[in-house]
């Protein structure tokens, strides 16, 4: 009885061992990256500085905001020094420029530009130890003891205020609020800390300024986006290998092949079919097709309504509106399109 248990214990290991090796149809989870569009359109404004916050470490953090706004291209960056002989020559303060009430002449020199203010309301970190019954193991035998724990809170909040030369205006204001904590236990004795508290701030203050900079430039996300191949179809494997490259014409292509040959072959079914649209709707969509990308995700959506085909085409309506905004903003970026730095899963679908 036992050699009959472990005999159809092997074939059923066997039988799925080899229903992995015959299936057909799997899936590559990409992720893209896009363009998006800032929050504020500053396409109008050419030149930015940014002066030293207030608050304690304020240098840093706009030493930080510098080096961003500089790295993302937008805007040229002036140099205080010179900001502050312009001043002078005007006989205008910081303060001039920051009240709207004020006539400001500085505008009608540095043309359409703008100044960069901060304030660093809180950088704290709190430490609190408390421990607790807990049961403790020695020689297989138990005995009551006591858990010590010790937590880290960083909390790191800063207010942002940028201000148009020419004006006085506030064009955009923003205050940032960052957390983190972490936690470490022991039995029997007090953990000894061994985490860096700087560098936590650090990464905080990394945190709030890429969230403010999201506000006044485009900014890079990566897209998640699931594209599906058959044995049946072998055209969708070699269109995700170019899509995987970032070449997507030539996935096109292939997928294109695909389709048409799904919708020739009676043998196909819906739920193949469905998908050589879908892949092909996701290869027009990120090359900037989006027309053709809605046709063929609608299709796919009629054919077989899976969540992963509307999720799909919601996402390809927001690329068509953030393409409009990136123009506005003056972007040359193709559609908002990047082809590098495709990073790829795959998996068994």
């Amino acid at each position: 009885m036992r050699f009959c248990f472990a005999k159809r214990r092997a074939i059923s290991v066997f039988t799925c061992f080899l229903s992995c090796l015959l299936m057909t149809s799997c899936a590559s989870k990409l992720k893209v990256p896009r363009l998006k569009p800032a929050e504020i359109n500053l396409s109008s404004y050419k030149n930015v500085t940014v002066f030293p916050f207030k608050g304690t470490h304020g240098r840093e953090i706009s030493d930080t905001l510098t080096q961003h706004v500089f790295e993302s291209d937008r805007f040229d960056v002036l140099d205080r020094s010179n900001l502050d002989r312009l001043l002078k020559e005007q006989n205008l303060s910081i303060s001039d420029i920051a009240n709207p009430n004020n006539p400001v002449r500085l505008g009608k020199i540095m043309g359409s530009s703008a100044l960069i203010f901060g304030q660093v309301y809180k950088r704290k970190y709190t430490q609190k130890r408390s421990s607790s019954k807990a049961t403790c193991r020695e020689d297989g035998k138990k005995y009551s003891c006591r858990r010590y724990k010790v937590k880290g809170n960083w909390h790191l909040k800063v207010g942002f205020k940028m201000v148009d030369t020419s004006t006085g205006e506030i064009i955009a204001t923003k205050v940032i609020d960052e957390t983190k904590s972490k936690s470490k236990s022991r039995r029997e004795e007090r953990p000894e800390i061994t985490w860096d508290k700087e560098k936590v701030f650090n990464s905080l203050q990394e945190k709030l300024v890429s969230k403010f900079m999201r506000m006044i430039a485009p900014y890079t996300v990566y897209n998640s986006v699931k594209l599906y191949d058959d044995d049946d179809l072998p055209w969708l494997e070699t269109g995700i290998k170019f899509a995987k490259t970032g070449d997507w014409a030539t996935a096109i292509d292939m997928f294109e092949t695909a389709v048409a040959e799904a919708e020739r072959n009676p043998d196909i079914d819906e739920k193949l079919r469905a998908r050589a649209h879908y892949d092909l709707g996701v290869a027009y969509g990120y090359s900037g097709h989006y027309t053709k990308a809605m046709e063929h995700l609608k299709k796919a959506c009629t054919l077989t309504p899976e969540d992963v085909f509307f999720k799909e085409l919601e996402k390809i309506k927001q690329f068509r509106q953030d393409d409009r905004l990136l123009k506005e903003q003056g972007v040359t970026t193709s559609r908002g399109l990047h082809t590098e730095h495709v990073t790829v899963v795959t998996m068994a679908s």
